[in-house]
């Protein structure tokens, strides 16, 4: 029995949409598997002459794409709906030693931190890196082109997810959870109460969906 392979110009001509992009946006990310990568080399070691440049065991993590930031459902960047079938997927590459806050908080520092549920001052703690699996938080993500000068998707940022924010991240796992949710019927309110809460708002934008 024999086969027949498309060539490299079939592919690209036959390209589907499942391999469409994502629109430069937040998303709330879901990890999926954490793998180690031994004998990375850092290519921002600058040794000294003679001297080889560090290696590493460097992390490569995937993420599935849970919703918009904002809980909105999932379209690609030319608008059209994203399918269950289709398990769009997100990579991103960390160093673990390279886990600073200054003179800026490192991405992978980030990272870990808002994945653990921490602030990014905090110690972080994890034993094994399957405590990653499962874990959610705020993606920042472009199109950029890769060295072959094809589009690609790219986090740059990560952020937690707020309480408000985990409430739409549960909706969109959830629906009819959030349809439930929906109908059930409002406690009541002590309208002084609420009023002199909201007047006493700090205007803390990071707490607000967007």
């Amino acid at each position: 029995m024999g086969v027949s392979i498309p060539s490299e110009a079939e592919y690209q001509e036959n390209r589907t949409s499942d391999f469409s992009l994502f629109p430069p946006d937040d998303y709330i990310l879901q990890v999926l598997s954490v793998t180690e990568q031994p004998g990375k080399v850092d290519i921002f070691d600058k040794p000294p002459a003679g001297v080889p440049q560090r290696t590493y065991t460097g992390l490569e993590v995937r993420f599935t794409i849970v919703s918009f930031a904002n809980g909105d459902e999932l379209v690609d960047e030319d608008g059209a709906e994203v399918h269950e079938a289709r398990t769009p997927l997100f990579f991103d590459w960390f160093d673990p030693e390279r886990v600073g806050l200054k003179p800026q908080p490192a991405k992978a520092r980030k990272f870990f931190a808002f994945a653990m549920g921490k602030e990014l001052e905090d110690r972080i703690d994890i034993e094994d890196w399957a405590e990653l699996v499962g874990k959610r938080l705020i993606g920042g993500v472009i199109v950029k082109p890769n060295a072959k000068g094809e589009r690609r998707n790219k986090v740059v940022d990560y952020r937690p997810i707020r309480a408000r924010r985990r409430a739409a991240a549960a909706s969109a796992a959830d629906p009819a959870a959030a349809a439930a949710a929906k109908v059930a019927p409002a406690p009541a309110v002590d309208v002084v109460a609420a009023a002199k809460e909201i007047f006493a708002e700090t205007g803390d934008n990071d707490e607000l969906p967007f």
